[in-house]
Parts: C-alpha cells; sequence; structure tokens
C-alpha cells in the first residue's frame, strides 16, 4: 500500500488541476462567460526588456529598453499593455484575475511581447524585422496567510501554496529569455 504522504500529494495535485481546467474544447480567455468570473487571485508579471535581437537574450547582459510599450497576451488575447521605466522594467498587475487568465498563466499560454520597434531603442536595429517576447515563469506564490513559497517548502508546500493563490493569494510571475522572432 501507497504511503498516506503520497495519497495526499496525488489528492492535492487533482484538486490543483481540477482548478485550472477549462471547459472542454475551449481554450483560455475563450470560455463562455460564466466561467470567466473573478478570482481573489492576483496576477503580477514583472521583467526587463532587453535592447538586443537572438534568441533567449539575458537582459542582464545587453542594454535595457527604457520606455518600451509591452504587452501581455494570453491566448492569443491582450489582456494588460504597459511602459517600461527608464531601466525597461515593467510590471502589469491584475487583482481579481479571471479564473481564465489565471488557468492561462498556470498553462503556459502567456507571453510578454514587445510592440515599440527596436529602432526606438538602437538605430542600428531599426532594420530588424521581428518581435521580442518572452513566455512567463513562476517565480513565487503568495498565499492569502502572507506566506511565501516560491520556491521553498517542497512539493506540498508548492502544491498547497498554488491552491491558496488559486483561491485567494498572488501568483508572481517573470519573463523567461526574450527571444526576437
Amino acid at each position: 500500500m501507497a504511503p498516506k504522504s503520497l495519497l495526499v500529494v496525488a489528492a492535492l495535485l487533482a484538486v490543483v488541476v481540477s482548478a485550472c481546467q477549462l471547459p472542454r474544447g475551449a481554450t483560455a480567455l475563450e470560455a463562455s462567460p460564466s466561467t470567466n468570473t473573478n478570482t481573489n487571485t492576483s496576477l503580477i508579471v514583472s521583467g526587463t526588456v532587453p535592447c538586443a535581437t537572438g534568441n533567449y537574450i539575458d537582459p542582464a547582459t545587453v542594454p535595457s529598453f527604457p520606455n518600451a510599450i509591452v504587452q501581455l497576451v494570453c491566448g492569443g488575447k491582450v489582456v494588460d499593455s504597459a511602459t517600461a521605466d527608464s531601466a525597461g522594467a515593467f510590471v502589469f498587475s491584475q487583482s481579481s484575475a479571471s479564473r481564465d487568465l489565471v488557468a492561462a498563466a498556470m498553462h503556459n499560454l502567456c507571453r510578454v511581447v514587445v510592440v515599440t520597434p527596436l529602432g526606438a531603442c538602437d538605430r542600428s536595429l531599426a532594420a530588424a524585422a521581428g518581435t521580442l517576447s518572452a513566455p512567463l515563469k513562476l517565480v513565487g506564490i503568495t498565499t492569502g496567510s502572507g506566506s511565501d513559497l516560491g520556491g521553498l517548502g517542497g512539493l506540498i508546500g508548492g502544491i498547497v501554496g498554488l491552491i491558496g493563490a488559486i483561491v485567494g493569494g498572488i501568483l508572481n510571475l517573470g519573463t523567461m529569455p526574450f527571444s526576437f522572432v
């Protein structure tokens, strides 16, 4: 017989998976309005826009892109827009995010897309044809109780934190390396 801890982990994982499920045949942000209810979950996405072309661009190794206009795109739809500061940093903050937005973020269906042409940060890149974009990664989870489980607490703590964030907490997301495509 399996140890009780494995059964608890399996049960918690089943709850997480079912909490993020969309109706059959629907994609994130396209579900019927009745399922697109707001949650007590806040979604925060932050990052720094690089001024460069290439794949897997590390913003720490290239100049930043100040005042770039960036969009949070989930399931093919623009969810939010922001302007980077003078250091190229941006933040999207969605308080009471919809269930479908949280599901899209958890299913890796969201990206940050830079809509300002690269020529605005470096004239030598004005002829570059493409778009800077980056997928998102989970940076941390702050539960409604205020405990931060980002990377700490092991598998069970992460699952409990994810459930807490979905029920009422903060999902902190950051960008993975940008690519110019």
